[in-house]
């Protein structure tokens, strides 16, 4: 699943940026096919955070791009409120204190759609995405209400970037 995921993210993060000027559609792919590096450790079974992960490994073998997209990809807002997050606090406060000291670039925001735009491999709706993801993690609905919103901001960040609605660029019904 992990293969076709990161492959699905890379495919839709290429064709939104190969559509959007000043942004470079190979970089892209390559961001979204590692985004999610990180989970080479199981977040449940080792108690940690799959973003946080991939920022570590990234920093260490000195690729801060891939590093930054790591995290940036999870928070669609830089303050967010750890204790939604099922994950290692003492790691998602580091996350949070990185971030703070960023501002979100078009690559950020981009991987961070192209991310929600599929779900196991396959394009669909933000909504389609966050309804997998509330039962499979078994969350609370109204907690993925502002992601959704946020969301939607970015999709309109890059329908008007692009001049195209995004889902007709990448066959979404």
């Amino acid at each position: 699943m992990l293969r076709a995921h990161s492959l699905a993210v890379a495919g839709i993060a290429e064709k939104i940026a190969s559509v959007s000027p000043n942004m470079d559609k190979d970089k892209a792919y390559i961001l979204g096919l590692l985004h999610d590096c990180g989970r080479i450790k199981d977040e449940k079974t080792e108690n940690c955070f799959h973003g946080y992960v991939g920022f570590q490994y990234m920093m260490s073998i000195n690729q801060p791009e891939i590093a930054r997209i790591s995290l940036t990809h999870t928070f669609y807002e830089k303050d967010f409120d750890a204790s939604t997050y099922p994950q290692n606090s003492e790691q998602l406060e580091k996350c949070r204190s990185y971030l703070q000291e960023i501002e979100y670039n078009d690559y950020d925001l981009l991987i961070q759609l192209a991310d929600i735009l599929n779900d196991m491999g396959k394009v669909c709706t933000i909504e389609t995405r966050f309804s997998s993801i509330v039962r499979r993690y078994g969350l609370n609905p109204e907690v993925v209400k502002p992601h959704i919103r946020r969301l939607h901001e970015i999709k309109a960040h890059f329908d008007k970037k692009t001049g195209c609605d995004i889902y007709c660029l990448l066959g979404i019904k």
